[in-house]
């Protein structure tokens, strides 16, 4: 009688909690702020990568392998812009052919940095966790 004046059930504190702790919002936000690296110059990535690396735990929790792909994705996009600038360097004067080659390697490593997030993002929304978050392509 007493719990019905407090507008609860009697068996509302006997239901399982399916709430999740640790749920993916953390990871959606980090996703977003490394897509937006594309417009900032990595300024949002390294906020990225510095929540990533707080945020991760030592568990078997589904969004550890989301912190780990980003962490991930972070250092070999600066490796492949290193990579990316030192092509540049070497043979982007060479009129048409450095600059198609340049221009291709360029257009591959923002595809596979768009495509990397892109699939984190999808698989952080439907609560799943990436299956090889170790991997140089796509998990």
């Amino acid at each position: 009688m007493n719990d019905q004046m407090h507008g609860q059930d009697a068996s509302f504190n006997n239901a399982p909690s399916f709430v999740d702790e640790r749920g993916g919002n953390t990871a959606l936000v980090c996703y977003g702020l490394m897509i937006a690296t594309l417009f900032t110059a990595f300024a949002t990535g390294l906020i990225a990568l510095i929540v990533s690396y707080v945020a991760r735990e030592d568990d078997d929790h589904w969004t550890n392998s989301h912190y780990t792909f980003l962490i991930r994705t972070f250092w070999i996009s600066i490796l492949y812009a290193i990579i990316l600038g030192f092509f540049t360097f070497v043979i982007g004067w060479i009129p048409l052919i450095g600059w198609a080659v340049v221009g291709l390697m360029g257009l591959f490593v923002t595809a596979w940095f768009v495509g990397r997030n892109v699939i984190g993002l999808l698989r952080a929304l439907s609560g799943r966790p990436i299956d090889n978050p170790r991997s140089w392509l796509f998990g």
